[in-house]
């Protein structure tokens, strides 16, 4: 299975408004909001961005380690498993990617949400709409649960242009919570 870190072409990747302080986070989300690309929708209030990424990171870690996880940063770097239609089109032709074997990283330091953590949590609460899948809204995965998951549900492709029941649907994240896996292969790359 492959793991793909999207990127915008005129910056570097695995970059994180986490690792900032919340006043230099703001800064640069505010800053992103001007961007074109459905990508950079998120940030159209981008103190209401920050404060639900803060939520989302600490919903993430919680659960991952309930689970066995074993996270050795305190907030993860994102990827997605395959592909992302949604992404690349979001990117509107901008972006690059980065693909690498889930084999590279430890198991206890990865975990998985279908679909974006963010819109997972958010998910978690809207149990009575027709678009919540119960099999994996709202919850945080082992990489032996996610692989299940995606047996009965699939990969999405473009699900979410098609059904209304999926239209959050958009690709099953990856959260790695040790860069080192990511910066061997960079390294390995350089």
């Amino acid at each position: 299975m492959m793991l793909t870190h999207y990127y915008h072409k005129e910056e570097p990747p695995f970059r994180s408004l986490s690792v900032l302080n919340i006043e230099e986070a703001l800064t640069i989300a505010t800053q992103l909001q001007a961007k074109e690309g459905s990508v950079y929708r998120r940030f159209k209030q981008p103190k209401k961005y920050l404060e639900a990424r803060i939520a989302t990171e600490k919903w993430l870690k919680e659960e991952f380690i309930n689970k066995g996880g074993e996270p050795k940063t305190s907030f993860p770097f994102y990827m997605v498993i395959e592909n992302s239609t949604w992404i690349e089109e979001g990117y509107n032709g901008q972006s690059k990617k980065i693909q690498i074997s889930v084999s590279e990283f430890n198991l206890k330091e990865i975990s998985f949400t279908y679909p974006d953590s963010m819109i997972s949590y958010w998910l978690k609460d809207k149990k009575q709409e027709p678009f919540y899948q119960p099999d994996y809204h709202g919850q945080v995965f082992r990489l032996d649960e996610i692989v299940q998951i995606i047996k009965k549900s699939g990969i999405p492709v473009e699900e979410w242009k098609l059904e209304k029941t999926r239209k959050y649907d958009i690709f099953i994240e990856a959260q790695i919570w040790n860069e080192q896996g990511i910066l061997n292969y960079l390294q390995d790359k350089i």
